[in-house]
């Protein structure tokens, strides 16, 4: 990241990172902890990788989650092309699901990312984010929150993850 102290704001670091996701982990297990299976999807980029992530603690209380695929989209105009999920949706039929993103702003990404999943007969559908910012203008709630923060519309998250986990948040 290329910003300087006096514009940006480290709010999570790694280590608070991990003890969010074992937290979020465990409000999932909770909720699923009759489910065979809870099978995660992860936004494109880091919403992936902090799936990956979810997976892996989810796992680690009870070996009950896989991650699912994908969900590629264009997050600044959504409906400027195909919105497409690594996996093959049939194999979420009848299954829980849980959506998983970095941040959620206005509500668009998950809505958009969700509507892969109409006419797809799934069990439930849950959403989860690191960082939910309250500016919401879709109907979208964010079950499973790691840090709810207010803020302005002119300020920004930044979420910096490695290729393995999420690194690092900031507000710039």
């Amino acid at each position: 990241m290329k910003s300087t102290p006096s514009s940006s704001h480290q709010i999570l670091d790694r280590s608070q990172i991990t003890k969010k996701i074992m937290r979020l982990a465990y409000q999932i297990w909770e909720d699923h902890h009759e489910e065979e299976m809870i099978h995660v999807l992860g936004v494109s980029k880091a919403g992936a990788t902090l799936a990956k992530e979810l997976c892996d603690a989810l796992n680690s209380i009870r070996s009950s989650a896989k991650l699912s695929g994908v969900v590629t989209l264009n997050k600044s105009n959504p409906i400027s092309s195909s919105i497409s999920c690594s996996c093959s949706l049939s194999n979420l039929e009848h299954q829980p699901v849980l959506c998983v993103d970095d941040v959620s702003n206005s509500g668009k990404t998950l809505f958009y990312a969700l509507s892969i999943l109409q006419g797809i007969p799934v069990k439930s559908i849950r959403t989860a984010v690191l960082v939910e910012r309250r500016h919401k203008r879709f109907p979208i709630h964010s079950d499973y929150v790691g840090l709810s923060l207010n803020t302005t519309i002119r300020e920004h998250i930044e979420v910096e993850c490695s290729e393995e986990e999420v690194q690092s948040v900031w507000l710039q």
